[in-house]
């Protein structure tokens, strides 16, 4: 993790680049004034009109006034009356306890990429290989000692083990607040503090004034005369405020005081460290509780075919689908079928009771669509008193959903096949032997470069599987590692060609199960007849065996944890 000084000077140059702004209120600017006995009049976002931190030119107070009322809508009033301007509010939030949360105020139309890279940048230009989402749980939610602990314990070692991010709303309640806590407590325990990466995704104007303040007034160089307050000193404020214990937290702005971000951020981001070139990375969103807005969430991840885990016994919405799931799948024959509209009022009238008949009727076509066939194979659901943990079950979702995807490969090419096939047969029998000799030059060149797909497919599958035996090896789930493995070894005994690049991986495999102390891997390698002398690349040579045999107990040595 870097410094604070090099996060400064990251942000320093995407501003120099031109790679990031702000945005804000333009209806009015620094030198609006308004008379000793109107000092509280207030603009339609939110501020005092007297309190703008815009230095441009700014729209008319007329427009300001007559629109008032009717620019509740945030696409509406960023189009109309706000401003892109220069990012001026970033630097380090210091706590007791805390490493340090980075932020940054940034607009919220950003595009994603400048913003993952400079993440990745400041994490020593490590990549995720997995990105969890950690949503719903809202304000005042509650579930048992025994549930909490487990759910934040698998999160956190998931995170650990597999060089993952953990995203969350990043303010200080709710679901974000226990992930927050929990990795305090980590960094408490562990010899690596900075390891875990937690990043808070909220909007500027929802946090309450006096952070907005200490936020301004902590990044340096940020002008003393703005440093004041924008809302007047009665109007109510909100107790939303950042969770420290994240390591970033990027504030989002549309120019207005007041709401909550939606989910397009999230889903931006995460879709761009997903489909960032030449590296590979798994998005995961873990349900807990959740609202009827969590529901935008799900819409997400579905539509990118991203896996979705909810925790049963943490109430509201996450339970209503760990049981209409329960209810509309027959384990025995492999099906699944749609709830039924009073399958899905009754569920939502047991665990979310604060919803109306209103409320209820219009989200249930929503649930419905969510739970269609097509989708079942991302959503999963982690019960304490029967899965092993939440690590394991976030690794099952993404087996399943890569499983799935291959597939739907695999069926696409034999539909293809067989079309070709049939479009054969129906040739006119009669054509003239030219045109014949021509078709069949086409169909040579066809079957050429479907090989040559076909061979890049194959090459990415084994390039995805090497990803996930890694993330198996690091979680120590043998179960998702073990088809791949009984599949590589079939075509090893197949196959000379791929002989070699299968056993350097085996090899590397087997050498991280000794050091990380999984024997389920080892014994799978002694029983599948591998000579583990040759898997270590130990010789016969005595000398050599012993310097080879000494490097792996200093090895083991390291990983053992320090508490």
């Amino acid at each position: 993790m870097g410094s604070e000084e090099s996060w400064k000077k990251l942000i320093d140059d995407a501003i120099a680049g031109d790679k990031i702004l702000c945005r804000t209120c333009r209806l009015c600017n620094q030198k609006v004034k308004t008379p000793r006995d109107d000092a509280n009049k207030k603009c339609c976002c939110g501020r005092l009109v007297q309190r703008h931190s815009f230095n441009g030119e700014c729209l008319s107070l007329n427009a300001n006034d007559n629109n008032a009322e009717t620019s509740n809508s945030s696409l509406e009033f960023v189009r109309k009356y706000s401003i892109t301007v220069p990012v001026t509010i970033y630097g380090t939030l210091k706590s007791t306890g805390s490493i340090g949360c980075k932020y940054i105020r940034i607009n919220n139309q950003s595009n994603m990429k400048p913003i993952y890279e400079l993440l990745v940048n400041d994490c020593g230009d490590t990549k995720p290989g997995l990105i969890l989402s950690i949503y719903g749980g809202a304000k005042y939610f509650t579930m048992t000692e025994k549930l909490e602990k487990e759910i934040i314990r698998g999160i956190i070692d998931a995170a650990a083990t597999s060089n993952a991010w953990i995203l969350t709303t990043g303010v200080n309640n709710g679901v974000s607040k226990l992930i927050g806590e929990g990795i305090s407590h980590y960094r408490l325990l562990k010899a690596n503090p900075n390891k875990i990466v937690c990043i808070g995704l909220t909007k500027w104007g929802t946090i309450n004034e006096s952070t907005r303040f200490e936020l301004k007034h902590t990044t340096k160089g940020y002008p003393r005369v703005l440093c004041h307050r924008q809302i007047s000193d009665n109007d109510a404020d909100t107790d939303e405020t950042i969770e420290k214990n994240h390591t970033h937290c990027i504030l989002f702005d549309d120019g207005k005081l007041g709401d909550y971000l939606n989910d397009g951020q999230r889903d931006a981001l995460v879709k761009e460290a997903c489909e960032y070139k030449d590296h590979k990375c798994y998005g995961v969103t873990i349900i807990v509780e959740g609202g009827k807005n969590t529901i935008e969430v799900l819409q997400n991840d579905l539509k990118q075919n991203r896996p979705i885990v909810f925790i049963e016994d943490s109430g509201r919405l996450a339970d209503v689908f760990a049981s209409l799931i329960n209810q509309t799948a027959d384990a025995k024959n492999d099906q699944q079928f749609i709830p039924s509209d009073e399958a899905v009022r009754k569920a939502l009238t047991e665990f979310f009771s604060s919803l109306d008949k209103a409320e209820i009727s219009g989200i249930t076509k929503g649930i419905q669509e969510i739970l269609k066939k097509e989708n079942r194979h991302l959503l999963n659901v982690f019960r304490v008193d029967r899965d092993k943990s939440v690590a394991e079950t976030i690794f099952k979702a993404i087996f399943t959903m890569k499983n799935k995807q291959n597939e739907i490969n695999i069926g696409s090419e034999q539909k293809d096949e067989q079309k070709n096939q049939d479009e054969q047969k129906n040739q006119d029998k009669q054509e003239k032997q030219d045109e014949q000799k021509k078709q069949d030059e086409q169909k040579k060149q066809e079957e050429q470069k479907k090989q040559k797909e076909q061979k890049k497919q194959d090459e990415q599958n084994a390039k995805d599987e090497d990803i996930l035996l890694e993330l198996a090896s690091q979680w120590n789930y043998f179960d998702g590692a073990l088809s791949i493995l009984k599949k590589r070894l079939q075509t090893t005994n197949n196959n000379d060609e791929t002989k070699e690049k299968d056993m350097e991986r085996y090899k590397k495999l087997f050498r991280d199960s000794l050091i990380k102390n999984h024997p389920v891997f080892v014994e799978y390698f002694h029983a599948a007849g591998f000579d583990p002398f040759k898997l270590l690349d130990i010789k016969r040579v005595e000398q050599d065996r012993h310097t080879m045999l000494v490097q792996l107990y200093k090895d083991t040595y390291e990983e053992i944890p320090t508490v």
